[in-house]
């Protein structure tokens, strides 16, 4: 399983945490994107990834069948179910993208959540609500998978 997090190209300066960007999600089973949504079918991408990294946290460590993310500012959804083998399967619309052990929903999130970060943070003010979010978000999902920074 394979995430990726992109700022929208057609963003204009300055920066921001509310800015629109792009998911990609490709599985074992197929690909989700945002990007066959059409002109401004993008998302809230930092306000997304913190969301999704919070989410799939509280999810995993917890006893919950299924969680659904829904990005911000847009209708485009990721389901995460518990199956009773222990892996996670992961959809969007009904539609299975990928079967993996939940470890490798994890990691391929943390991956993902990370590059994003490193690309694009240092760019937004330090003040900004998006950045400190995501921030905050990425450290406590680094705790949680054990590897802190």
């Amino acid at each position: 399983m394979k995430f990726e997090f992109s700022v929208d190209e057609d963003e204009t300066p300055p920066p921001s945490g509310f800015d629109l960007g792009h998911i990609d999600v490709w599985g074992s089973e197929g690909v989700a994107t945002t990007r066959d949504r059409g002109p401004g079918g993008g998302v809230m991408i930092y306000l997304t990834v913190t969301l999704l990294l919070d989410g799939l946290r509280t999810f995993l460590s917890g006893k919950s069948r299924s969680y659904e993310s829904t990005a911000v500012d847009s209708s485009f959804s990721l389901t995460f179910t518990r199956v009773r083998d222990g892996s996670i399967e992961t959809r969007c619309g009904g539609s299975l993208i990928d079967r993996s052990p939940a470890a490798g929903v994890a990691a391929a999130l943390h991956v993902a959540a990370k590059q994003f970060a490193d690309a694009h943070l240092e760019q937004l003010p330090p003040d900004d609500a998006g950045r400190e979010d995501l921030q905050h978000s990425l450290l406590d999902f680094e705790r949680f998978i054990g590897r802190p920074r």
